[in-house]
């Protein structure tokens, strides 16, 4: 596996709030601008382009904010798509956390792993985490791989924690 597979996790919430705030700032800007050139050629604002290239200025600048305001309705539409996402999985989340709580157990875990005591802590921590893995993905089927692992990383730190 290459750098360029490896995929960092980001949770479908955090997507739904960054498709929001694109899209309001994109559309917001979008509008402002669409206004500041319509008051420009009103003569409201004092800001006046030269004659010659007036309204290839006033085109293209209004063609680049018809755009933001496109791309600002399609972030708000992708945010809600996200929103639905997000719901779906914080439930899973949930569900798998409550189920590893209740299912596994530092003592389940250490005589699981094929590692020796006196192994080094890192390769402790990845004979543990390939545990928990292999468990989560026996209970819960195929999950995204970078949602896996993020899954199975604060569910190492919470049953190891919280036996310290």
């Amino acid at each position: 596996m290459s750098n360029e597979d490896v995929k960092v996790y980001q949770d479908k919430k955090a997507k739904a709030e960054d498709f929001k705030s694109s899209a309001y700032t994109l559309f917001i800007m979008g509008v402002l601008g669409l206004a500041a050139l319509i008051l420009m050629e009103l003569g409201v604002l004092p800001i006046q382009f030269a004659a010659p290239a007036k309204y290839f200025t006033y085109a293209v600048m209004g063609g680049l904010f018809v755009v933001f305001i496109i791309i600002g309705i399609v972030s708000f539409r992708s945010s809600k798509i996200y929103e639905k996402e997000a719901e779906k999985e914080e439930n899973l989340t949930s569900k798998i956390k409550d189920w590893a709580h209740s299912s596994l157990s530092v003592e389940n875990i250490v005589e699981l792993a094929d590692c020796a005591e006196e192994s080094q802590e890192e390769a402790r921590y990845f004979a543990y985490f390939a545990v928990i893995k292999k468990k989560v993905e026996q209970k819960f089927g195929t999950l995204e791989t970078s949602y896996l692992e993020s899954i199975c990383e604060e569910l190492y730190a919470e049953i190891f924690e919280a036996d310290s």
